[in-house]
C-alpha cells in the first residue's frame, strides 16, 4: 500500500465554541451541552474561554493595517482556530444588550481580519467558509436584548467568510424561565450543521 498524501477529506469537521459566560454550569453551559448532544458525528471541537483567558483589548495600534497578524501575541491560538473552524458556536449571556466584556474583546481583536480586507485588499481574509449558531441566555423576558447580539455579530461574520445558521435566545432566566425548549433548541441548531 502506497503513503497517501493528507486528503482534506480526511480531516474531520473543525468546530470553535467561543464562550462568553463565567459560569461553566449555569443556563449557558446548559444550552452548550445540549449543542454539543445535537452535533453529527465526527466534529473536533475548540473551546475558547472567554474569562479565564481575559484577552487584552483592541488599542487600534495599526499593526493590523500594515501586516498580517496583531501585535498581541495572545490570541494566536485563537485566531489560528478561528481560520480553520467549519463552524462556530458562540454562546454567551447578554450583559447591557451586548457581549460581556472578555468575548467582546475577542471579537474586538478580529479586526485583524477586517484590515486585511479593507485596508489590505486580502479577500477573503479567511478563507475558509464557516456555519455559525449563537447561543444566548439573557435575564430579560424581551428578546429584543438577545437580537442586538446578533446585529453586532453579524459585521463581524462578514469578515469570517462566516453565515449565522442559527439563534437561540433564551430569555428569563432571573425569573427561573423553563429551559427545556431553549435545549431542544440548541440540539436542533446543532443537527443543522454539515460537515
Amino acid at each position: 500500500m502506497r503513503n497517501e498524501p493528507f486528503c482534506e477529506k480526511d480531516r474531520p469537521p473543525q468546530l470553535l465554541t467561543l464562550f462568553g459566560s463565567p459560569h461553566e454550569e449555569g443556563s449557558c453551559g446548559q444550552l452548550l451541552a445540549a449543542f454539543r448532544g445535537g452535533l453529527p458525528g465526527g466534529w473536533r471541537e475548540t473551546v475558547v474561554s472567554a474569562y479565564p483567558l481575559q484577552p487584552v483589548p483592541c488599542d487600534d495600534c495599526g499593526y493590523c493595517h500594515r501586516a498580517d497578524g496583531c501585535s498581541k501575541p495572545d490570541l494566536r491560538e485563537v485566531y489560528a482556530a478561528l481560520e480553520e473552524a467549519d463552524a462556530l458556536a458562540v454562546v454567551t449571556p447578554v450583559y447591557n444588550r451586548s457581549f460581556p466584556a472578555p468575548l467582546k474583546a475577542v471579537l474586538d481583536r478580529t479586526q485583524r481580519y477586517w484590515a486585511a480586507r479593507f485596508l489590505r485588499g486580502v479577500r477573503p481574509p479567511i478563507s475558509r467558509a464557516k456555519q455559525v449558531v449563537l447561543l444566548t441566555a439573557s435575564g430579560s423576558p424581551d428578546e429584543g436584548d438577545a437580537r442586538l447580539l446578533e446585529q453586532q455579530l453579524l459585521p463581524a461574520l462578514t469578515i469570517w467568510n462566516a453565515r449565522l445558521l442559527a439563534a437561540v435566545h433564551y430569555t428569563g432566566s432571573d425569573s427561573g424561565e423553563e429551559l427545556t425548549p431553549f435545549l431542544d433548541a440548541a440540539r436542533a441548531a446543532a443537527s443543522r450543521l454539515k460537515d
